[in-house]
């Protein structure tokens, strides 16, 4: 069954480029910028895709920025964690706040690496940018779209989806980003349903998916800045089936509340007893 199958998400480094007062996750320029090892990146991949149990044929990379290591010189690891996903028939769907996009060296290398990693697997490769009150990035996602939407090589190789909150502040930040790409020529089909198609006139048109509906957590730096305002964090057990992440310190959670440390078992050991916790 559909609500039976379990998803999986690596969070490679709690390092971000921002330190935002709403960020779960506690995650700033000043933590120690700890990624994930490529090793782990391949093995926690390889154990989740031979598990014996219904599963989403996509995986999530999310951090911290997931996006840091090609702010610390590591400017290969992307590109191999998208390989790696691709080569265990898992389609990889990246989060990032996106602000790397006003800088037009790192976003021409970024957008580049994802479109090459496309085309050399065959599969789509996804982006999650974060657009809400918190993020400040209207230029950047911007730029970001602009240069997809515009390229015959970036735009049928890269989807792009844009997330907010469910404020009134978000969705300003979220309506920002269209009319700036409106006032730059290109058109802007009114948003509908969770999606637009932006468009080059006569040319083509790229369906951008959004989600401004996501509820601020009351966990980490929220509750310092009292922003939190559910309670419990986490999604209920079952209810969008299952999420299983593993952090770059080894330690997995499942549905975002329920926590085991690795400690060299497989993923699928694991697994069994965080799942065991939601019966």
């Amino acid at each position: 069954m559909m609500y039976d199958k379990i998803s999986f998400a690596l969070k490679n480094t709690n390092w971000c480029n921002l330190k935002c007062a709403h960020c779960s996750e506690c995650s700033g320029p000043d933590v120690v910028p700890n990624i994930m090892s490529l090793d782990k990146v391949e093995k926690y991949i390889a154990e989740f895709n031979a598990m014996p149990m219904p599963k989403w044929e996509y995986m999530v990379f999310t951090g911290g920025e997931t996006m840091a290591p090609y702010f610390h010189n590591q400017i290969e690891y992307m590109p191999r964690c998208l390989d790696i996903a691709a080569q265990h028939k898992m389609a990889p769907f990246v989060k990032t706040n996106g602000v790397w996009g006003g800088n037009d060296v790192m976003r021409s290398r970024i957008l580049r690496d994802f479109a090459n990693a496309a085309y050399r697997n065959n599969i789509l490769m996804s982006m999650d940018i974060s657009v809400d009150a918190f993020h400040n990035n209207i230029q950047p996602v911007f730029k970001i779209l602009n240069d997809v939407v515009r390229s015959d090589f970036l735009a049928p190789a890269i989807r792009i989806s844009l997330c907010g909150f469910n404020d009134v502040r978000s969705q300003v930040a979220f309506m920002s980003v269209v009319n700036a790409l409106r006032a730059s020529g290109l058109t802007v089909e009114s948003p509908h349903n969770g999606v637009f198609v932006l468009g080059v006139p006569n040319v083509r048109g790229m369906d951008v998916y959004y989600d401004l509906w996501t509820n601020v957590s009351s966990v980490g730096r929220v509750a310092d800045n009292n922003l939190g305002k559910y309670v419990p964090s986490g999604q209920p057990d079952g209810a969008m089936g299952h999420c299983l992440q593993i952090d770059n310190n080894d330690v997995a959670k499942l549905n975002y509340k329920h926590v085991a440390p690795v400690n060299g078992r497989t993923v699928y050991d694991v697994a069994r007893e965080l799942l065991a916790k939601t019966r």
